[in-house]
């Protein structure tokens, strides 16, 4: 008798175990909104007339957490991609990046005009034909740099708006998703004949 009251509390802790490990928690990521948000920010923070000021008031995200059981269930509303703006915003090393890529826009064209670098599907400028001058290489490098500021503090958004822990995990989980739509955003303004590189990894002028 002991025995089997043994085995069925062994069992039923192995049932109650297996059920809690098919539970998963993913971070809502909405790439539309993710890529409206970034278009936003650009046209307003790289623009001549660009300030670097924070908004007032603490931010109030809106839970968009999605659980997986039997079902999924979804708590997206409208007008995120202003939220995330908004959120972005308040990072003043991002609207200081942003700044300063406005600040170079015309030597990054330059560079993709004459072919020597390339739109990277890691949303980075990479190196393709001729050979880059020192003081081209450093504008390259401060660019690559700020792009990546940008990149981080919309994964820090995201994380934000999901009211999750702004922990590494989080972060490594949810950077490739912001760096694919920073690198789409790229190639979609990319001007004709400019070097982008697709998600395989194939590069070519664009048409």
């Amino acid at each position: 008798m002991m025995k089997r009251g043994v085995s069925f509390t062994k069992a039923l802790v192995f049932l109650l175990v297996a059920s809690c490990a098919v539970i998963t928690v993913n971070i809502y990521f909405p790439e539309k909104d993710v890529q409206e948000a970034y278009r936003a920010l650009e046209e307003e923070l790289m623009g001549p007339e660009a300030e670097t000021k924070e908004d007032p008031g603490e931010a109030k995200p809106q839970s968009l957490l999605r659980f997986e059981l039997a079902a999924v269930a979804y708590a997206q509303e409208e007008g995120l991609s202003v939220k995330i703006t908004e959120t972005v915003k308040r990072m003043p090393d991002v609207v200081e990046a942003y700044r300063q890529m406005g600040v170079r826009v015309s030597d990054m064209e330059r560079l993709r005009d004459a072919g020597l670098v390339g739109e990277a599907n890691t949303g980075l400028l990479v190196k393709r034909e001729g050979t880059l001058s020192s003081g081209d290489e450093k504008l390259v490098e401060m660019e690559n740099e700020n792009r990546t500021t940008v990149i981080r503090g919309m994964t820090k958004a995201i994380i934000r708006i999901n009211r999750l822990p702004e922990n590494e995990e989080n972060m490594e989980r949810l950077l490739p998703q912001a760096t694919e739509q920073f690198a789409a955003i790229r190639v979609d303004s990319a001007k004709k004949g400019w070097w982008v590189q697709d998600k395989d990894g194939n590069w070519s002028r664009k048409q």
